[in-house]
């Protein structure tokens, strides 16, 4: 287990923890890892790991070197690093990773992208190639729709 980190060495990193009772209406960000246990609608960014545990609720994006998801997030993630969705969490958005762990009965609905290279990179070379991907498949169904067998009565 050389160079993961353990929950107890994220936990001691912690330095920002929105408690149970609260709720959090607009963006979080910071330097130093945060953990979430009450509710957050809004994006939340930070430089270090991100934890949503079992009671935390987040509806906006996330962004963090490693994060781990314990409760509900509705919105896109963001890590350079490790993401993790235990056996209690929720995910309903779209996941782009270095690496990705599901526990058993964890829920994930959406798109995931891995890329060990950084995933800088990616973001920014996506919507070139999304773009350059649907003229592709555009001037396909063209060629298809003459070429098709069944549309020769």
């Amino acid at each position: 287990m050389l160079g993961k980190k353990t929950a107890e060495q994220i936990n001691a990193k912690i330095s920002s923890i929105i408690g149970s009772d609260m709720v959090v209406d607009g963006d979080i960000r910071a330097k130093e890892a945060v953990r979430v246990e009450g509710s957050v609608t809004g994006d939340v960014e930070t430089e270090g790991a991100l934890i949503i545990s079992a009671s935390g609720k987040v509806k906006g994006n996330v962004k963090g070197s490693s994060i781990i998801i314990g409760g509900s997030l509705e919105g896109d993630l963001t890590s350079g690093g490790r993401t993790e969705v235990v056996s209690t969490g929720k995910v309903i958005g779209n996941i782009r990773t270095k690496s990705l762990v599901v526990d058993e009965n964890a829920v994930f609905q959406g798109q995931c992208t891995m890329n060990a290279e950084g995933i800088s990179s990616t973001a920014q070379n996506t919507p070139e190639k999304t773009e350059e991907t649907k003229e592709e498949q555009d001037s396909q169904k063209d060629n298809n729709n003459g070429n098709n067998k069944w549309n020769k009565r």
